[in-house]
């Protein structure tokens, strides 16, 4: 029971582990569950392979009988490519889109995707509401880098975004970003959020950043540290930015104030010579590409330090 508990602190190896370029494939965000895009949608955003390129030259967008639709191409923001049709997409209307990746190492096959046109919606104006958890007291895995995740603990919270209604429609093409205290603090790309304002952890693979709306400061240092300590102890300001891409438009932000602090408003670091058993790299510690997560050796060091640590309440 105790190792199922601790499967549930550390995160999976597609977030938190080096990832071969062009493990994941050129992505098409596109709304969830089949719903339809809207007619007047200002660009179908394509995601390239991991650490790779698009090649731009295999763009098709296609109705389902296979006529092409005329589209100019745009550049998105983080590296994407932005397919803008010359004219609305017709509603109740089937269209596929597909790319092929650019990959040094290995060769790639086409990717696609299919989608209905709905009816034109208009442009949204505000993004929604914005609320913060109650902060918690516990240990957690934080990661941000390409290295394995360790587990730290500290105090959390987690942001809360409602988007409004419409707003959601246009979801799968918007990027985020989440600043605090006017700094930045992590990012999402597109498809980041999902149309309930959730994070979508598929959006996290392999991006080596934070949890978009996860705040955190680490009160008590397990070895190896991780790669920052998150926030200071104390009073912060939590901003959500959100850009529709190919808009020509802003929407305003979102903010939320929240504290986070340790049990003495500074830094408890627990030493244990004896009992830990550092989570330093992939190679040493058996983080791994498969599995979903760290193995059991890794959850076996996570336990001990678990186990071995003095906390100072």
């Amino acid at each position: 029971m105790a190792l199922l508990a601790m499967g549930a602190l550390v995160p999976s190896s597609a977030d938190a582990c080096v990832a071969p370029n062009c493990l994941v494939d050129v992505r098409f965000p596109l709304p969830e569950d089949g719903g339809t895009v809207p007619a007047n949608v200002p660009g179908l955003v394509v995601v390239p392979p991991l650490v790779e390129n698009t090649d731009v030259s295999t763009l098709k967008l296609t109705r389902a009988d296979g006529t092409e639709v005329p589209f100019t191409l745009a550049d998105g923001g983080r590296r994407t490519h932005v397919v803008v049709p010359k004219a609305p997409l017709v509603p109740g209307t089937q269209y596929r889109i597909e790319a092929k990746g650019l990959c040094q190492f290995q060769e790639t096959q086409t990717q696609s995707a299919t989608f209905t046109a709905g009816p034109e919606r208009p442009l949204p104006t505000t993004l929604g509401t914005l609320s913060v958890d109650t902060p918690s007291r516990g240990v957690f895995s934080v990661f941000g880098d390409s290295n394995c995740g360790s587990p730290q603990e500290g105090d959390f919270t987690t942001l809360r975004f409602t988007p409004s209604a419409e707003l959601v429609p246009f979801m799968p093409w918007m990027r985020w970003e989440v600043e605090v205290d006017g700094q930045p603090w992590s990012f999402s790309n597109h498809h980041g959020l999902s149309s309930t304002g959730e994070d979508n952890p598929d959006s996290h693979k392999y991006e080596y950043n934070r949890q978009l709306l996860a705040l955190y400061t680490v009160c008590t240092a397990y070895n190896p540290p991780p790669p920052n300590r998150g926030l200071t102890p104390g009073l912060h300001q939590a901003t959500l930015r959100g850009t529709l891409e190919h808009a020509d438009l802003t929407l305003p932000p979102l903010s939320v104030d929240f504290e986070l602090r340790c049990a003495d408003g500074g830094t408890d670091v627990v030493e244990d010579p004896v009992d830990e058993d550092p989570l330093h790299s992939p190679s040493k510690n058996g983080c791994t590409q498969a599995g979903g997560g760290l193995t059991v050796l890794g959850l076996l060091a996570t336990l001990r330090l678990w186990r071995g640590r003095k906390v100072r309440d």
